[in-house]
């Protein structure tokens, strides 16, 4: 068969094949259709069904020699006094070699019982509700049970829970389709109670027994206190467990295969109450005095059923690991008779196909062969692939990979011929097996033996479990697949600096705003688009590689332009109530020396041309991507000019407040979590874990803290402060020279008095709350100056959001230092990350390069960000008012936004003035030579799930909150 491996099992699905065995009349069509199945049914078992000397030949003769002669497979075919009649296999004479299912739309009853005639009650003998139709009904039931009762020997039987459970629900609705739908409720008690009666119903069985068990005598009290406590403990919890478990696993899990079909998206109700009002509508459909409603209502409960067969299906799958799973190797195979039109059983075959063509894409159709043969004229329809022969059949019979013709059958015309005499022999199915003549029992109960005999031989000679987990060093995890970046001097060529790099996206920016300028003035009102003015701040890009990296004017603008990009698209498509956006890109010197006079500038235009309306009206300010005095005093100049301005990575508490009145600001928000957050969370993880290194390789708690500051720097110096305030006793505060105010350390002097510290008590964290250029001239110190560098033990350095970019880029490769810095969103391919941050990285990296060293250093993301913010707020207010302007979006942010960013989840509570959004995510990595490790991850990730709120192994700490 073909796709017997795992993969081809799980996703490639085949086509359906059609054999039109079309015959002088419709009983000659069902001989020759029921011959064909039979050769493809002795393909599946070894030694063959139980044979019969029979007759031959097309049409119903005798064969050329006038008597009986065997078929292209060496079986007899079936004589015509037992035609019709379900074979049951003999286990002396044939053994399945894969599970399958021969379905007959018009006999009734269960797999191996003679045929209860055209109105049969059985799984498929159930008229379809409504119409008088006979001898038709649900065959994904018969499927079902055949599958799992022509289950291989050594193998398991297919379980079956889905489409247990929608046949019980579904019980009223076929056999009484005009009796009234129960509500979901009830539908769930009657489920359950079934199930429960059933002897391997598990802990149901077990429960419902206990529930009627009467206690006398000494264990009277044991009655009375079932009696008080039994419905509660008996009865409504385990219905509430059952339901829970359920509509999880339908509607909510990964593979939720009813939400998956209905499009309910996220609800509260459970499934039992979905499917009554699905059973509901379809009663509806029956009551009505219309056969084609309920010819109609009958295939969407036949596409129900074999939806829930299909679901168990791909939970029975093939595996590596566990002897049921090695055992899966086949493909399942249900072969199903065609009726001729008018024959009992034509409008149930009819409703399958058309619920296996509904279904060709559903979950688990990869592990399914359907092979019909009979009348196809009666079934076909206009875009089945017709194939000349059987040759033709078999070149096309492949994996379908567009979607668009996977639910399409091959139509084969059948000559009179059998196989063998159209050149196509067809041969037995040998899936083999790992362990030929073991049961899947056996194979477990030997797993288990071997190995408990090796965990007792490694009790022997290892020590034992956490005899030493104690002491080691908490490094965090590793990230699989992550990129590594090189470092940008490398390439730092004529052709490709920074400043070049820089220029390239300012001039794609430019181009954005000129179709963005070109859309506002088209004369039709209904491709005209409004667009208004962001202006961004930033830092001049220096002309030394090094610094350049860590500057982040090009990480940020790239970042700006991929959410310029994606808006303005969006806005394309929703012009009534989205802006376009007209980003104007400013440079403020070098370290933002500028930066407040080009606020006032901003401030001014904005006045200026608040009443144009057009591309040239601010609606706000995103950038100061660092605390400084002079982004301090720029953000509080657009505050008291009534400017929105956003923040992307300054994360000074300073920032929010003016520095003349020391007043919260009310027009500014940061993106990143402040100062205060960080170091709270920095001071947790040096206490809570085990992160500075002995002379032994193990690990110890922080008992001292050395924290590096630059005295008269914004960040640096509030940075310190509250890292030692948060730390506590023990903590040492160590001001760099050149603040401004004389004294200090030069970087050697730090060096050499973090050697002496260290000396005095091994167990010292250093801190480092300065700028990054002062670290690296640290680490150049600290090994040759120093002295220290040789010690046997490592340095811990946990550092801030400052020495991201150096560090992700592996710059500090000292085989003495343990470094560990914190950094505003989590590394691509984190578990935890959420969609929007996957698709940043993707059209990151196709736009630039996976060995960018801004990557993963949260420049991008915080500034895509930054301008959703103000492209949410100017979106509220267009929408809401006709119009956009500063005022308008100062109210709008006032209001709460809330939305799933590339940096985390975002959400600014109403009224909540200059603070950061809530439980802004954060994550502090320990940077090697393979790439960051995530040792702790605080905050909101993805929207619609609760906050990380614990970190460290098995999650024994748990994260600061906001303060």
């Amino acid at each position: 068969m073909p796709g017997s491996r795992r993969r081809a099992l799980r996703e490639d699905v085949l086509p359906v094949l059609v054999l039109d065995t079309t015959g002088t009349d419709a009983h000659s069509t069902a001989r020759r259709a029921e011959r064909t199945l039979d050769g493809l049914e002795d393909t599946l078992t070894r030694g063959g069904r139980t044979g019969r000397d029979i007759t031959d030949g097309p049409e119903g003769s005798h064969g050329r020699d006038g008597g009986s002669r065997r078929g292209a497979h060496g079986t007899r075919d079936r004589d015509d006094s037992r035609e019709g009649v379900f074979d049951r296999f003999d286990a002396a004479a044939g053994e399945r070699l894969a599970p399958y299912a021969r379905l007959r739309p018009g006999a009734g009853g269960r797999p191996g019982t003679p045929a209860t005639g055209a109105t049969g009650t059985g799984a498929t003998g159930t008229g379809v509700p409504g119409t008088g139709v006979p001898g038709t009904g649900y065959l994904a039931l018969r499927a079902g049970e055949e599958l799992r009762a022509n289950t291989p020997r050594k193998g398991t039987p297919l379980p079956n829970r889905n489409l247990r459970l929608m046949t019980d629900l579904t019980e009223g609705i076929r056999e009484r389709p005009n009796d009234p739908v129960p509500s979901g409720r009830e539908l769930r008690d009657r489920a359950y109670s079934l199930r429960a009666e059933e002897a391997d119903g598990g802990l149901l069985h077990w429960l419902a027994r206990f529930s009627d068990v009467q206690f006398s005598g000494p264990l009277a009290w044991l009655g009375d206190l079932v009696a008080l406590f039994g419905k509660s403990v008996l009865y409504r919890f385990p219905r509430w467990c059952w339901t829970s478990w359920w509509t999880r696993r339908l509607l909510r899990s990964k593979h939720n295969w009813y939400e998956q079909w209905r499009r309910m998206g996220r609800t509260g109700e459970s499934v039992f109450e979905k499917v009554a009002q699905l059973l509901t509508r379809q009663s509806e459909r029956l009551g009505r005095d219309d056969e084609e409603a309920a010819r109609a209502a009958h295939r969407d409960l036949e596409e129900l059923l074999l939806r829930a067969l299909l679901a168990d299906l791909r939970d029975a799958g093939p595996g590596r690991f566990g002897p049921r799973a090695r055992r899966r190797r086949t493909r399942r195979v249900m072969l199903l008779e065609l009726p001729s039109a008018g024959e009992p059983g034509a409008d149930a075959a009819g409703g399958f196909l058309r619920a296996l063509r509904n279904t060709a894409s559903a979950p688990g159709r990869a592990s399914l062969l359907v092979a019909a043969a009979g009348c196809a004229a009666a079934y076909q329809e206009e875009d089945w692939r017709r194939c000349q022969n059987l040759r033709h059949g078999a070149e096309l019979f492949a994996p379908v990979q567009d979607a668009e013709a996977l639910a399409l059958p091959l139509l084969i015309p059948m000559p009179s011929q059998n196989f063998d005499e159209e050149g196509i022999f067809v041969t037995r199915v040998e899936p083999g097996g790992p362990w030929p003549g073991i049961t899947a029992s056996s194979e477990i109960a030997a797993e288990v033996a071997v190995g408990a005999a090796l965990l007792a031989v490694l009790a022997a000679f290892l020590p034992w479990p956490g005899q030493d987990a104690g002491t080691a060093c908490w490094d965090g995890r590793y990230v699989k697949g992550a990129h590594v970046p090189e470092p940008l001097p490398a390439n730092a060529t004529a052709k490709n600096t920074a400043r070049t790099q820089y220029d390239s996206v300012v001039e794609h920016i430019r181009q954005l705003n000129d179709e963005a300028v070109r859309s506002e003035r088209k004369a039709d009102e209904h491709s005209r688009s409004t667009v208004r003015r962001v202006v961004y701040l930033g830092a001049t890009v220096p002309s030394d590689p090094e610094e350049a990296i860590d500057n982040g004017a090009v990480p940020e603008l790239r970042g700006l332009l991929l959410a310029q990009r994606r808006l303005n698209q969006e806005a394309v498509e929703d012009r009534a109530n989205r802006v376009r956006l007209y980003v104007d890109v400013r440079d403020t010197g070098r370290d933002f020396a500028d930066a407040e006079e080009e606020a006032r500038r901003v401030v001014k235009e904005a006045e200026r041309y608040k009443d144009s309306e057009d591309h040239r009206t601010v609606i706000g300010v995103v950038g100061f991507s660092e605390s400084r005095r002079e982004t301090r005093k720029a953000a509080a100049v657009l505050d008291e000019g009534q400017v929105p301005s956003i923040g992307t990575t300054a994360t000074a508490d300073a920032m929010q407040r003016d520095p003349r009145t020391g007043k919260a600001l009310t027009y500014y928000r940061p993106m990143s979590p402040d100062n205060g957050r960080e170091s709270r969370i920095a001071a947790s993880f040096a206490h809570s874990e085990r992160v500075v290194a002995d002379d032994g390789g193990q690990c110890e708690y922080a008992r001292r803290a050395l924290v590096v500051e630059e005295p008269g720097d914004l960040f640096s110096e509030e940075m310190s402060r509250k890292f030692a305030g948060e730390f506590g006793e023990g903590a040492e505060r160590l001001p760099l020279a050149g603040g401004g105010e004389g004294g200090g350390y030069t970087p050697v002097g730090v060096a050499k008095t973090v050697c002496e510290r260290i000396r005095q008590e091994p167990r010292t964290v250093v801190y480092w709350a300065a700028r990054v250029r002062n670290f690296s001239a640290f680490v150049n110190a600290y090994g040759p100056d120093s002295g220290c560098g040789g010690l046997p033990r490592k340095l811990t350095v946990l550092g801030s959001n400052e020495l991201t970019s150096t560090a992700l880029r592996g710059k500090y490769k000292e085989p003495w230092l343990r470094l560990y810095h914190s950094v505003h969103v989590l590394p691509e391919r984190h578990p935890d990350s959420n969609g929007q941050a996957d698709r940043l990285f993707r059209e990151y990296v196709d736009n630039y390069t996976a060995d960018d060293p801004w990557l993963n250093d949260g420049h991008v993301a915080l500034a895509h960000d930054a301008l959703k913010v103000l492209s949410t707020a100017a979106d509220d207010a267009l929408s809401s008012t006709g119009t956009a302007y500063t005022d308008l979006v100062k109210a709008k942010l006032d209001e709460e936004i809330a939305f799933q960013g590339a940096s985390g989840a975002i959400r600014f509570p109403e009224l909540h003035g200059s603070r950061p959004p809530v439980d802004k995510a954060i994550t502090i990595l320990h940077a090697t030579a393979k790439g960051p490790e995530v040792a702790l991850h605080c905050g909101a990730f993805k929207e619609n799930e609760p906050p990380v709120s614990r970190w460290g192994p098995g999650g024994a700490h748990p994260c600061p909150a906001d303060g």
